[in-house]
Parts: C-alpha cells; structure tokens; sequence
C-alpha cells in the first residue's frame, strides 16, 4: 500500500493531464504509467502498460497492467491481468471470469468477481479506508514534535531579543502567582472579544484583523515564556538562561507526548506565560523590581574613607628631596 500511494504522489506532480485516457500499446519492457485526473481509463487487450492511477473515473483492463491499478473514485472492471493489486478507494470492483489478479483485491463498495476469475491475494469489499493505526500515531508524533520545535524556536528568540524580560517574567512568578495566572486568563478572553467588537465596525477592522492574525504569535510567546518559567525551577539563576530554557523545553516536550496532557500544557502554558508577561511588564512600567540587578563597583565619590596609618610612611624618592616622614612638616615651596 505504502509504494501504491508514493507512486500516486510521484505521477501527481509530474503530470497534469485531467483529460480521458486510453492505453495505446507499447514495445516489451518500455511499459508507461496510465494517470488520469478526470476520466477514465482503457487498457485494451494485448496492451501492456505498468501502473493504472485514476482519481475520478473508471478503469477498465482488457490487457496487461504490470503494476496496480487504483481508482480513488470510481467503478475497475478488470477481464485481463494485473500484476499487483486492484484498488477502489471509493467504488465498485466487477472481475469478469477471465480476470487474473497477482496481488490483493480491495473494493471501497460492492465486489462482485464471477466464477473463474483468479485471485492470488485476498478479496475484501466493502473496506474504509483510513489514516488510523500506525499513519494515525506517526501523524500525532508529528504534531508533538513540530510544535516542540516552534516552541523552543520562540524561546531562543526571546531570549535573544529580550533576555532580562524573561527573567523578570521569572520573578514575577515567585512573587505574584495567582496575578499572572488571572491576568493571562482575563487576556486570553477579553482580547478575542474586543477583536470581534472592532470586527463590526469599518474604522476598526485593520486593528481587529491584526489581533485575530496575531493571537497565534501571542500564544506562542506565552508557551515558550513559560517554558523558561518552569525551566528556572530546576536551573536557578545566575545559572545559564539557555540552560533554563533548555530544561524546561524537555519538560513540556516530555509532557507533549501524552494525549489529551499535550493540549492542557499547550493551553494553560500559554495562559499563564501571558499572565506573567503583563505582571512583568506593568512592574517594570512602574518602576518596581522583584530582583535588582546589582552594579559593578565603580568607586568614585562615595568609596568609604581610608583609615589613616598609625606609624611614619616612607614616601617615594623625588629628585631633589630627602627622606619626608608624615609626622615632619612639608614645606610647601
């Protein structure tokens, strides 16, 4: 199944041909693909052709097909040979009594093979054709994984852009847990509203698409502000920030291959990191600080005064002058 739709997918892109096709015959060994968009297609007795592909149509095989034949949409009539397997993804399949199938044979609807026919694998009618069992799980993997990377993408970037915003998300955390879960939360549902609000009206239609387009970038932000959150919980300042954000990453990338706790993290992770965003914001905005940031020692006039030494100190020799010691007078000449 797996080389019948890589197959399909390879012809779709080097073709597009949507008209009907007819089979014409071709030498021994130089056997063509028959692809069809829209229409049907004819393999005619003593044509021998190598794969049969239709999308929306019929397939009718009087000759030889070497590969498979496969209608996504549509009636197969085979009374000739087929190789591999005869496919009708959504449609009936009739094998006439001179039919001769090497493969399997699955019909989305009826199936209907008269007595004589052969078939060298199994007969299935009636068949679903879905994306579930191992495509299903691969695809989940996939979105766990593509979101894992768009969230750590968006965490080195704020931790390019915006390094101490980051860490003074952080400490608001410690400081205000349940302001910046109840400020993301407030965030997180009027915004979508006041969107739509401005949405009615023509002034403020450009504000309101910018919003909507902007939610998604939003979100993102929250998540991967978050994941530098939690990943400060294990790697404490003034350890490494990429260190932080790496440790929380593999947390919620842990946590984003569990169903149904991927979408509770992805949510409330993003909720939360907004929350802690605005309460870092409206903190610096006012001037107050969780954590200063101290300063390197400059000196200057407000170095503490030196203690006096007690004994004589031995100045260094000047040309022309004698040994001064602190307690004889200088002169000032």
């Amino acid at each position: 199944m797996i080389r019948r739709f890589a197959v399909v997918a390879v012809v779709v892109l080097a073709s597009s041909w949507p008209a009907a096709a007819s089979a014409q015959a071709q030498p021994q060994g130089s056997a063509s693909d028959q692809v069809v968009l829209s229409g049907d297609v004819t393999v005619a007795r003593g044509t021998v052709v190598h794969e049969v592909v239709v999308f929306s149509g019929s397939a009718t095989i009087a000759g030889v097909v070497e590969g498979d034949v496969v209608v996504v949409r549509g009636p197969v009539t085979v009374s000739g040979q087929v190789g591999g397997d005869v496919v009708a993804l959504h449609g009936p399949i009739h094998l006439l009594a001179t039919a001769q199938v090497g493969g399997d044979v699955r019909a989305g609807g009826a199936l209907i093979a008269a007595q004589g026919a052969h078939v060298g694998g199994d007969i299935q009618r009636d068949v679903g054709f879905t994306l579930s069992g191992p495509v299903g799980v691969l695809g989940a993997l996939l979105a766990s994984a593509a979101m894992s990377v768009s969230i750590l993408v968006a965490g080195l970037l704020v931790l390019l852009f915006a390094p101490r915003g980051a860490d003074r998300a952080s400490a608001a955390v410690h400081s205000s847990l349940v302001a910046s879960a109840g400020w993301g939360l407030l965030s997180t549902i009027v915004v979508p509203i006041v969107a739509v609000a401005l949405a009615a009206t023509i002034l403020g239609l450009p504000l309101a698409l910018a919003l909507l387009l902007g939610l998604g970038l939003i979100w993102l932000t929250g998540l991967a502000v978050a994941t530098y959150v939690v990943g400060r919980l294990v790697v404490r300042p003034p350890r490494s920030r990429v260190g932080a954000l790496f440790a929380g990453w593999g947390i919620g990338a842990a946590i984003g291959l569990v169903p149904f706790l991927n979408l509770v993290w992805w949510t409330l992770g993003a909720v939360f990191g907004i929350g802690t965003i605005i309460v870092a914001s409206w903190r610096i905005r006012s001037g107050r600080t969780d954590e200063p940031v101290p300063r390197p020692d400059r000196g200057g006039r407000h170095r503490a005064a030196r203690r006096p030494p007690d004994g004589p100190v031995q100045l260094p020799d000047v040309v022309g002058a004698g040994d001064v010691t602190a307690d004889a007078p200088v002169s000032e000449d």
